[in-house]
């Protein structure tokens, strides 16, 4: 069932929850968004010119296994596809490539499921 937010005129854009994907129900997901940095220093060891360059998202999905295609087939070297949010941040588009995967599975619980991947804009 579908949660249901009463907020504030002042949060009329809070997200709950996760965008549902196939092969998985995601308990978490995160997005982080960086750039590798290069200074320039002058004589005096003051910074004079900064680079960011070679922008890239590292993403992390975890959940219970839901099927086996979609999230659940996942694969490392192998592009993903998601519909969870993968732009914004200045970083939109691209590839998304699986670093890794991992599968848990216990006597008394759900098969867990873990993927680690990078977004690559412009692949």
């Amino acid at each position: 069932m579908a949660a249901t937010i009463v907020s504030s005129s002042a949060a009329t854009s809070v997200v709950f929850g996760c965008s549902a994907e196939t092969g998985i129900l995601i308990s978490t997901f995160s997005r982080e968004v960086s750039r590798e940095k290069a200074e320039v220093t002058d004589n005096d060891g003051d910074v004079v010119a900064v680079s960011y360059f070679k922008p890239t998202a590292t993403i992390s999905i975890e959940g219970v296994v839901n099927g086996s295609t979609g999230i659940a087939a996942a694969a490392p070297g192998v592009a993903l596809s998601m519909n969870s949010t993968t732009s914004g941040n200045g970083i939109t588009g691209g590839s998304i490539i699986v670093d890794s995967v991992s599968r848990e599975e216990t006597a008394e619980g759900f098969a867990t499921f873990s993927v680690s991947a990078t977004q690559y804009p412009s692949l």
